[in-house]
């Protein structure tokens, strides 16, 4: 199995260099990092009453939503590029590597370097969430891990495929900064100028998002995510980072959890495939 040589040999590649190192130390900085200071806040006023559990997975995923997906492709973007800018791609490429091995190989690594971290910061979370905070849930905290990793990977597919079909490491760096904007900033907007330009002709006032409009705005994996995190945690009231679907039957598919459920899984099937396909045709060499 020549993709599992690639792998192993890009893991222990990774795991040895600074920006790798980073990668799982910021991954677990921002997972662990709410969690041992909310024990330590605890702890230091023990007459205080902890707070809910519920509470503390919000703000930890509030967190991971803007801080995972940028550290996820930083973790994965050099995976490539480096490669060929090294010239050490045709030994990546070489007999008997093909190109869907070095390709999953890569996919697979990075996405252990970011599971790996994240999931031992998740433990710590585990024992503060389990040992100081009031109400645990076992089930919502199983099912946020495995949202949170999802979610997490996805990135690291988009960093992946962004280093397999540009050009160069300056190329690189811009396309998954531009990724993280499209996502944050431009996302939003477009659903905003879909608004504007299907606006009836005369029409004053605030009137009801309509249902596209969340269909779309959902299918953003940083919002998916968001509303996973909202129904497990926060489920009588929206998410603050979400819009409010006003108007909206409560039922409707584009503002469920089976929608974001099926939105990040299609970003997590895709994304690796696409970039695959545009790689297997590129002049890498």
């Amino acid at each position: 199995m020549t993709w599992k040589t690639v792998m192993d040999d890009d893991l222990l590649g990774v795991r040895r260099s600074r920006l790798g190192q980073g990668v799982a130390v910021t991954t677990f900085a921002f997972t662990a990092g709410i969690a041992i200071l909310v024990a330590l806040a605890h702890y230091s006023n023990p007459g205080n009453e902890a707070p809910p559990f519920d509470s503390i997975m919000l703000l930890i995923g509030s967190i991971a939503s803007i801080i995972l997906p940028f550290v996820a492709m930083l973790g994965s973007y050099g995976a490539i590029i480096q490669e060929r800018e090294t010239g050490s791609v045709r030994f990546l490429l070489g007999f008997p590597n093909s190109r869907l091995e070095a390709y999953v190989g890569k996919y697979l690594s990075r996405s252990v370097l970011f599971v790996a971290s994240t999931a031992i910061g998740f433990v710590v979370v585990a024992g503060v969430g389990f040992g100081v905070l009031r109400q645990p849930d076992v089930l919502s905290f199983l099912l946020f891990t495995l949202a949170t990793l999802a979610f997490g990977v996805v990135f690291v597919g988009i960093g992946l495929a962004t280093s397999a079909v540009l050009d160069s490491e300056t190329q690189v760096t811009t396309g998954i900064i531009s990724a993280y904007v499209l996502f944050r900033g431009v996302w939003p907007v477009m659903q905003w100028a879909g608004l504007w330009l299907t606006r009836p002709e005369g029409e004053v006032g605030i009137r009801p998002y309509p249902e596209w409009y969340f269909y779309l705005g959902r299918f953003n994996p940083m919002n998916a995510y968001l509303e996973l995190v909202n129904v497990l945690f926060n489920e009588d009231s929206t998410f603050p980072l979400l819009t409010n679907p006003r108007g909206l039957e409560a039922d409707s598919l584009a503002v469920s959890e089976w929608y974001a459920v099926a939105a990040l899984l299609v970003w997590l099937a895709v994304v690796p495939l696409v970039g695959y396909l545009v790689f297997r045709n590129k002049d890498v060499l």
